[in-house]
């Protein structure tokens, strides 16, 4: 009867603490998933990073935006006024929601933090088109066509842009990254020194 064969295995020449390594052939589902990751990454770049795809940030964003809307949802009718804006703009919540809005529809031409862009910033004390708080629900629901501002009534109801209009107000003297220069000649006094009964309600667009 013939004698079985053995094998050797083959170890490495170094030693650590008394270990020592074989040297012995990756598996072969290993080697296979390897590379296809090699393979796999070129794609993953150009859809993600190139521009072809969503980025994980706009993702995010997408996200953000949905959850905020399901929360607009839940706050129910809000009336067009100076003293509703100002509310928004001391609610930590609220803000939280005008800022998923505005990170997702206006930080292209005015910049994440409100610095300004494309877009003025929103940060200092000069305006365009602001010369009370009612102005940036404005400027939202009718744009500023001659200035490149679309209008968002078409897509945002009257609640969301008083939430909207709400955070954009609480960026004033606010501190961005890379604050743009002042653009505009308005320059409206503190915000709380419009709540009075003839400036504080604005009869809500249809």
């Amino acid at each position: 009867m013939p004698e079985s064969s053995t094998v050797e295995p083959q170890v490495l020449d170094h030693e650590c603490d008394g270990i020592r390594e074989y040297d012995n052939a990756l598996p072969g589902w290993w080697t296979f998933l390897f590379w296809a990751c090699i393979l796999f990454s070129p794609l993953y770049i150009v859809y993600y990073h190139i521009g072809v795809g969503p980025s994980i940030y706009l993702e995010l964003d997408d996200e953000m935006a949905a959850a905020a809307e399901a929360q607009l949802a839940q706050l129910g009718p809000m009336p067009v006024d100076v003293s509703t804006i100002l509310g928004v703009a001391a609610d930590p919540k609220k803000l939280l929601i005008g800022r998923s809005m505005f990170r997702t529809n206006c930080s292209v031409c005015h910049a994440a933090d409100g610095g300004g862009n494309a877009g003025p910033n929103l940060c200092d004390d000069t305006y365009i088109n602001i010369r009370s708080p009612l102005d940036f629900f404005r400027v939202m629901h009718d744009g500023v066509v001659p200035k490149g501002m679309p209008a968002w009534s078409p897509r945002y109801n009257n609640t969301q842009l008083v939430v909207l209009a709400g955070y954009v107000a609480s960026l004033r003297g606010g501190t961005p990254a890379a604050p743009k220069a002042a653009q505009g000649d308005l320059k409206p006094a503190a915000w709380s020194t419009f709540l009075t009964p003839s400036t504080s309600t604005l009869e809500a667009p249809k």
